[in-house]
């Protein structure tokens, strides 16, 4: 029993550390710039400009046409926090997700060449 625990809790710890490593990443990607296609007016019919956004691989915070001011994007926590500027939430998730996998392999990459730079044991 007490082995079972403690593989759950081996299981537990490295699912953390991934997503923390993932959201990490995510954040950081938001130093990347990019544009997307977001709606600038919407009187009757949707008009759709480009606008500044940032995010890797796609960007997922772009620049909203009323609250902030026009050609900027706040990139600190506080800010996209409070909804200066838009998410794009499907972009976000892919984004997320991405990252995740990213996160993934390079984690078992490194598990697999510290188990086979490890000396082995002579029986």
């Amino acid at each position: 029993m007490e082995a079972l625990l403690r593989k759950l809790a081996s299981y537990l710890t490295s699912i953390g550390v991934v997503s923390m490593l993932a959201a990490t990443l995510t954040y950081v990607s938001l130093a990347v710039p990019g544009r997307v296609s977001a709606v600038c007016a919407n009187v009757g019919k949707p008009i759709y400009c480009p606008v500044l956004a940032y995010g890797f691989p796609l960007p997922f915070l772009a620049d909203s046409q009323g609250i902030s001011p026009v050609g900027s994007v706040a990139r600190d926590p506080l800010s996209v926090l409070i909804g200066e500027d838009d998410i794009l939430w499907g972009r976000l998730a892919i984004t997320a997700l991405f990252w995740m996998l990213v996160s993934i392999a390079a984690r078992r990459f490194w598990l697999r060449r510290r188990r086979n730079l490890a000396p082995r044991l002579k029986e």
